[in-house]
């Protein structure tokens, strides 16, 4: 049975007096950042209705009805939202969404196609995988599947540091390196100098893997897909360009891709496909650095200059008869330069 004490004092279980512990009140979650979202959609009934969904505590919205306007907007300013109709006046959704994309600030915006024809999911997967969209939504729409589209495709590009999932440096080093991996070379994506020695090179990216390996965040995989995936993106182009670099023959060429064409990536095409050709013909090093200082002077239009690099290539080879050939033709084709002009 219960004893009570005097008015005004708690009672006692057993011999232990509980005592009044002055607790705080919770704290409101801090509400959410409002985001710019901008719609983009021909028929007007569609655009208004979409764009009355979006919360306004949560969205501020410009609507648009046509591509032109639309990217107009989405240059000038910051947009973390787009929801594009595939079939748009000026140019279809689908292209539009992959210009937004491929820009400097692409990387951060979440991108919704919308379409009748997406009731065939096929489409709307493929449309998203072709053209880098982050969601597809079949119309017409309720307005809790809209939102939960919405929702999905801001989740996966919602920056690494909101989320207090990983420290705070390292989330803003994985932001600032995922948002800008399409736009740096491998020297400023490892953040070393373009003479920087192969020990160096090994050291850095070796730092890099303590902290962005994918395996040191298996966790994350299926707590933060999204962020997992952000990260293992970051690791395969930090390794892409650290086995690149530490390859003297594939370090050369790639040098040479992103001086004379401002190439990010070491990627085949049928110029460095005959860079590749050329340089295989040699037998030493010496050759093969007069053969892509040729090559860079062909690039430039300085046939003479390319045909006296070759010829130096052949003073170290000079029984090398492929080479040879190669210089026979570089000065055809300046005689017949020569005599045209």
């Amino acid at each position: 049975m219960e004893q009570k004490g005097p008015s005004g004092t708690v009672p006692q279980l057993g011999r232990i007096a509980l005592k009044r512990v002055a607790v705080p009140r919770a704290q409101a979650a801090p509400p959410p950042p409002t985001r710019n979202a901008l719609v983009a959609e021909p028929d007007k009934a569609v655009r208004k209705a979409v764009a009355a969904h979006l919360p306004a505590d949560r969205f501020k919205t410009w609507t648009f009805e046509d591509a032109d306007s639309a990217y107009d907007h989405f240059g000038q300013h910051g947009v973390d939202l787009v929801i594009l109709g595939r079939e748009l006046p000026g140019m279809a959704g689908t292209v539009l969404a992959q210009m937004m994309r491929s820009s400097r600030k692409g990387s951060a915006v979440a991108i919704l196609l919308m379409s009748p024809s997406y009731r065939d999911p096929y489409l709307g997967a493929g449309d998203c995988n072709a053209f880098g969209a982050d969601a597809f939504l079949a119309l017409p729409a309720a307005p809790d599947v809209l939102m939960a589209r919405v929702e999905a495709a801001l989740s996966k590009r919602e920056p690494v540091a909101r989320l207090d999932l990983l420290p705070k440096p390292l989330a803003e080093e994985i932001d600032r390196l995922y948002g800008d991996l399409e736009h740096l070379n491998y020297y400023d994506l490892l953040g070393l100098a373009a003479d920087a020695e192969p020990d160096e090179l090994q050291r850095r990216f070796h730092a890099l893997s303590l902290q962005l390996h994918p395996d040191r965040h298996t966790r994350l995989r299926g707590r933060a897909p999204h962020v997992w995936e952000k990260i293992n993106a970051v690791y395969k182009r930090l390794s892409e360009a650290y086995k690149v670099l530490v390859d003297p023959p594939r370090r050369r060429s790639y040098n040479l891709g992103l001086r004379r064409r401002g190439k990010l990536r070491l990627e085949k095409d049928p110029l460095s496909a005959r860079e590749d050709r050329e340089l295989a013909l040699c037998e030493t090093d010496d050759a093969r650095r007069h053969v892509l200082e040729s090559l860079e002077l062909r690039s430039l239009g300085d046939l003479e200059g390319a045909g006296e690099a070759m010829a130096r290539a052949l003073e170290f080879e000079p029984d090398n008869e492929e080479l040879g050939l190669v210089l026979s033709s570089i000065r055809k084709l300046l005689s017949i330069v020569e005599r045209d002009g």
